[in-house]
């Protein structure tokens, strides 16, 4: 059969190249099937939804080395409403490829025969893992249903005009995506991954230049004034006039319902123009949600952002606190399975913080999907500060099912007041934010340069000061008290160590004569030769005292000139049991640090005292040294150093204490329990 055959509606030529199945005529939209002789009549398409596409019937282009052209397309209506369109590539080697476009995203597919057999429809669950062997591990995105709309061009699968499709849509790493096409028994499976279309090098055909400006209507229901900033994609417009809920199928306005729209503080106004992070966006809608715990409702509000250049983006408020969320496909994050409390993703541990059902309460503006007040998805988030990680799910009416995740990112309020240059300030936040950032963390990870610079030079001090201090011993002398105390009696000593009771002393013949006579014991060294001006000195008393004291009064004093330098040491221990406890307080030893003296020779005069008539030990032990490290000055320049980041980090883990007191997992449960951490 030659390719080119006559419309059998109204004989136009029509355009058959190999592999096509079916083709639409032109000029009378009639969808013509292909057949041995000639065409055959099989219907005729509705008029094409203008979805705004980049792309056009004959553009050419290259992938991976091959080029191809756009022989056709086919538009698929959504079981929740809504068009996205399906273009076919002619490739020059015979083969076609199928180029999904839905909001604004791309996705290139090709048929593959599946290495095994495929999973039936109602085994899948969206969000679950799929094992498809060898042809991959994936996560279910979506499963629903698609019916036939319009077409145009070359077809290279049987059409049937009104037909309904039952589909799965796959996602997998970096990109990678599937469709399984449970139109056809078995079903088919559609290999690919998203791409964007600068790597098509698309060139020529009929491409349509972008819209620019917007769509003025009037609400159906009060003749208000709406304008419609992406009419392409808009499938639902809440007036903000009258609350009605209008339909914005195939760009005309249609009332729906009157919603019951409750108050909501606006911030951001309906075709405001901002920049954030670089990007121009603009609200084009608003949505009120709220989810309830205990009783008690909390409610947030979500501004519907439009970017020319990305896609739809959307700016969530939140008690003062925002926060700006992107789509990420499903097969990028880890699967969750059950309470899974945590999961790692993007070299970051993310922690489960609540599991909630959001409502719809409020919508004004445009939207690319029926929205419905009272429409509920199930919400789980994770956090990893100053980002948070969220799934939604949700059940179609007519059948099937879907999950979506998102990336919130934490802004600072005065971010998006100077985004949209807002007038007044930006009202302050309240509480605290599941992802916000602890500003203590940022204020200690400033301090942490200062901190490791301090801490060095700490270090080169101490080091330089040991090196410096040598610890040399200049005098060391054990004193027997007895000996050192003239008149003490020997035998009364003799007896105190042996724990004998001494004998009353015998009565004086002359009670009048005076008592034998006693002196202080005093104690000096033989000369001691200091050579180092520079260092310190250290004195060390050592006395093995029981529930008892002993003082040393000393001088170290120059030959020379005669100054002396004084220091007092006391060695005391007491212990006991006091209420059937132990206690015990003193020490046996204890050392004073004098200031360097010139050189010279020196002496010590020491001067031991006690209390009662004899000393409670035997003998002391005292030690002089020269050149001692100090460590009570390191050690207080430590303290000093530490206290500011101490107290730092005293306050950020208060304030993770009051953040995971609003969440419904505990934070030393999250880290426990099992996930992909």
């Amino acid at each position: 059969m030659s390719p080119l055959a006559s419309c059998p509606s109204c004989g136009a030529a029509l355009s058959f190249r190999p592999g096509t199945m079916v083709a639409v005529c032109s000029y009378c939209k009639a969808l013509a099937a292909r057949r041995d002789r000639d065409p055959e009549l099989i219907g005729k398409v509705a008029d094409l939804v203008d979805t705004g596409s980049p792309l056009g019937l004959g553009t050419t282009g290259t992938y991976a080395g091959r080029t191809f052209s756009l022989a056709g397309r086919v538009q698929l209506k959504h079981a929740l409403g809504g068009v996205w369109d399906e273009w076919y590539l002619a490739l020059d080697d015979g083969r076609w490829g199928w180029l999904a476009e839905a909001q604004g995203r791309f996705y290139l597919t090709f048929t593959q025969t599946p290495h095994s057999a495929l999973p039936a429809a109602d085994n899948l669950q969206a969000g679950a893992l799929v094992d498809l062997g060898s042809d991959g591990l994936w996560t279910v995105g979506e499963i629903s249903t698609a019916s036939f709309h319009s077409a145009e061009g070359e077809i290279p699968w049987t059409v049937e005009p009104g037909a309904t499709y039952r589909f799965a849509d796959l996602s997998g790493k970096n990109g990678a995506f599937a469709t399984l096409d449970y139109g056809e028994d078995p079903p088919l499976f559609f290999l690919g991954r998203e791409i964007p279309l600068v790597d098509l090098h698309l060139q020529g055909g009929t491409r349509k230049p972008a819209k620019v400006g917007t769509q003025n209507l009037n609400c159906p229901k009060c003749g208000g004034a709406l304008a419609l900033h992406a009419p392409d994609q808009t499938q639902r417009v809440g007036c903000p006039s009258c609350g009605s809920l209008l339909s914005a199928e195939n760009g005309k306005l249609a009332f729906l319902k009157s919603l019951k729209q409750p108050h909501a503080d606006v911030a951001i106004p309906l075709g405001a123009e901002g920049t954030l992070n670089g990007e121009k966006v603009l609200c084009i809608g608003q949505l009120r949600r709220s989810c309830s715990f205990d009783g008690t409702v909390y409610p947030w509000m979500e501004y519907l952002l439009l970017d020319s250049q990305h896609g739809f983006k959307w700016l969530v408020e939140s008690e003062g606190h925002w926060s700006l969320a992107v789509a990420v496909p499903p097969g990028e994050v880890p699967q969750v399975q059950g309470s899974q409390r945590n999961l790692w993703m993007q070299g970051r541990n993310w922690r489960r913080f609540q599991d909630a059902e959001a409502a719809v309460e409020g919508v004004w503006g445009e939207f690319y999907w029926m929205v419905e007040q009272g429409e509920r998805v199930t919400v789980t988030e994770f956090v990893a500060p100053p980002l948070s990680l969220n799934r939604e799910w949700q059940r179609h009416s007519k059948g099937g099912e879907e999950v979506n995740w998102s990336l919130s990112t934490y802004l600072q309020p005065e971010a998006v007041w100077s985004a949209f240059k807002l007038s007044g300030a930006a009202p302050a936040p309240r509480g605290i934010a599941s992802f916000q950032p602890n500003p203590h963390k940022a204020a200690l990870s400033k301090s942490t340069l200062w901190l490791v610079g301090a801490l060095g030079l700490l270090l080169a001090l101490v080091m330089a000061e040991s090196v410096t201090h040598r610890n040399e011993q200049l005098f060391s002398k054990r004193l027997d008290l007895y000996e050192l105390t003239p008149g003490l009696r020997r035998e009364a000593a003799d007896a105190l160590r042996k724990n004998i009771p001494t004998r009353r002393p015998a009565a004086s013949a002359n009670p009048e004569a005076p008592p034998p006579e006693t002196q202080d014991p005093v104690f000096f060294s033989d000369p001691i030769e200091i050579k180092d001006g520079r260092s310190n000195l250290a004195v060390t008393l050592s006395a093995p005292v029981n529930n008892g004291w002993v003082s040393l009064e000393g001088a170290l004093v120059s030959e020379t000139t005669g100054v002396a330098e004084l220091f007092l040491l006391e060695s005391s221990y007491y212990h006991g049991v006091d209420g059937g406890e132990s206690w015990s307080e003193g020490d046996q030893t204890q050392e004073v640090f004098l200031s360097a003296v010139p050189p010279g020779t020196y002496v010590l005069r020491l001067a031991p005292q006690w209390d009662g008539k004899v000393p409670p030990v035997a003998a002391i032990e005292v030690q002089l040294r020269q050149g001692v490290m100090r460590w009570l000055y390191p050690g207080l320049a430590l303290l000093a150093i530490l206290v500011v980041p101490l107290l730092m980090v005293f306050r950020m883990a208060a304030f993770e204490t009051r953040r995971w007191q609003e969440s419904m997992y505990s934070a030393s449960t999250s880290s426990s329990d099992g996930g992909d951490d």
